[in-house]
């Protein structure tokens, strides 16, 4: 395949997701209902027409259906959810003129088959869902060829949201990038029940794994018991994060493990916890992460106070040690 090949492919597996689509309220809907969506939207967006004609086989191929023989009647049900109504909300009424609290909708109108055409579908997109599309601005750029492959709506979800809020700024930190949601919230876009965070947390680390499986790329998900809010974080650089942390590339790990294993803190869920802490440390944004890797180096390794100061460069990180001989920690 030549380049300007992959370049077409990859253009036309892109969708530019309306956010009032991947803000609304539509948890309830299986993984291939939200796959079917996002198929359909990006033939409505080409075409520009609510009534569209598709093959079959084009979208098991695009729902990544093609070893399974029943892929007519998964679609079938798959859009027989997008008829389902769900709610949509805070947008004009183009016609009125009218400000909309809330709206109860459906995404398709109808779907049909012909019988001297039955590979053929044919689909009619709910004019009211056109409206509210066209009414609410912003986009959200959603990879078709990779969304196809996540097998958990956890991940599924939590990938879409990463991208919907990924270049957003905060006051925090420009390299950055976290999001806060509520546990009903988060019930609403998973089409959950939970009302204990840990549950929560169960399947939303399901799905942090399947994105790292799939992506390489890392979000870390903490719950705040004291605001009850999760927050979801993730670094917008990675190169940028990496060259304000004060601790060697080659230390980061074992540093991460050295200061679990002396934290007073209780830890309930371990990989959850380890990932928080190096992503904190990354960032430079631990706690006495300075005198804790110091710490690491007098006490794990036998240094003296003077001599780790001739590791410490002008910029106030460190240079990697060489000695590999631990000592009998004093503590």
């Amino acid at each position: 395949m030549t380049t300007l090949e992959k370049a077409k492919q990859q253009h036309f597996e892109m969708l530019k997701k309306n956010n009032a689509v991947t803000d609304a309220k539509n948890g309830e809907l299986s993984l291939g209902a939200m796959k079917s969506l996002d198929v359909i939207l990006q033939i409505y967006h080409e075409k520009q027409e609510s009534k569209i004609n598709l093959e079959l086989s084009y979208l098991r191929k695009k729902l990544g259906l093609e070893k399974n023989n029943d892929y007519v009647d998964r679609i079938k049900s798959y859009l027989l959810e997008l008829k389902l109504p769900f709610e949509l909300r805070d947008f004009r009424d183009i016609e009125t003129g009218k400000k909309v609290s809330w709206a109860l909708t459906s995404f398709l109108h109808d779907v049909k088959s012909y019988k001297e055409s039955q590979h053929l579908i044919e689909i009619n997109i709910s004019e009211t869902f056109i409206e509210y599309m066209v009414e609410r601005a912003g986009y959200t750029s959603i990879d078709l060829s990779l969304s196809k492959k996540f097998k958990t709506k956890y991940g599924y979800k939590i990938y879409e949201m990463y991208r919907r809020y990924y270049t957003m700024p905060n006051k925090i930190d420009k390299y950055t990038g976290f999001i806060h949601k509520t546990i009903n919230e988060l019930n609403d876009k998973f089409g959950t029940k939970h009302k204990h965070a840990s549950k929560l947390l169960e399947g939303i680390n399901r799905g942090l794994n399947e994105i790292y499986s799939l992506t390489g790329e890392k979000i870390f998900c903490t719950y705040d018991r004291s605001i009850k809010k999760f927050t979801f974080s993730w670094s917008k650089d990675a190169e940028k994060i990496e060259s304000k942390c004060i601790v060697p590339n080659a230390r980061i790990d074992e540093f991460v493990d050295w200061v679990i294993e002396h934290s007073k803190t209780k830890i309930e869920n371990m990989k959850t916890y380890k990932s928080k802490i190096k992503h904190l440390v990354l960032n430079n944004s631990l706690d006495d992460c300075e005198a804790l890797y110091r710490g690491l180096m007098i006490h794990k390794y036998g240094y003296l106070s003077n001599e780790i100061d001739e590791f410490k460069k002008n910029n106030g990180k460190y240079k990697d040690f060489s000695r590999k001989k631990e000592q009998t920690p004093l503590f």
